[in-house]
């Protein structure tokens, strides 16, 4: 092997996208890693990790099945019961009123995006998986094979919902206690 073939392969391996994920993996495990004591003392962090491991968490047993059994992929996937978006912005939004109160900029702003943030899941991304299921039909009838859409990303008022719950929930146990 020369010089140049090697040179040539390493150009080709950074090309891919794999490459790209694994370095930025590796960047922010590295970086993150000095800054991760600082993270579990910042509560508002803490309280939306809580929440997000609280919402996800809930999804296997929450989740609709045939055998009505636990369903573990639903822990690593959008949409269902609870709504993990709106525990989290609803988590950083109370810990924010809780500690500089209901009338800061800090509380403002974040309640102002997590709205927009659920409002989003609730009507364009309920949209989305409704018309993902469409489409799955289609190409089922036209094609006899069966491809991975999303069908479940959006979610129901009442999964939003109980993501809020679960938000404030968290929020509270952890500013407050």
């Amino acid at each position: 092997m020369t010089v140049g073939s090697v040179v040539t392969r390493i150009l080709n391996i950074t090309k891919t996208r794999v490459f790209y994920a694994l370095a930025l993996a590796g960047l922010v495990v590295i970086g993150g890693l000095r800054y991760l004591p600082l993270l579990f003392h910042d509560r508002y962090i803490l309280s939306s990790l809580l929440s997000v491991f609280c919402a996800q968490g809930m999804k296997p047993i929450t989740g609709k099945s045939e055998n009505r059994g636990f369903v573990w992929k639903r822990a690593f996937s959008c949409g269902g019961m609870p709504s993990a978006h709106a525990a989290v912005v609803a988590s950083l939004a109370t810990s924010l009123g809780f500690d500089f109160g209901w009338t800061s900029p800090f509380f403002q702003v974040s309640a102002v995006l997590g709205g927009i943030i659920i409002y989003d899941a609730v009507t364009l991304r309920r949209v989305v998986g409704e018309h993902s299921l469409i489409l799955k039909e289609m190409v089922r009838e036209k094609t006899r094979r069966s491809f991975l859409f999303g069908e479940m990303i959006g979610h129901t008022p009442l999964e939003a919902s109980v993501g809020i719950l679960i938000g404030v929930l968290c929020a509270v146990l952890v500013v407050r206690f």
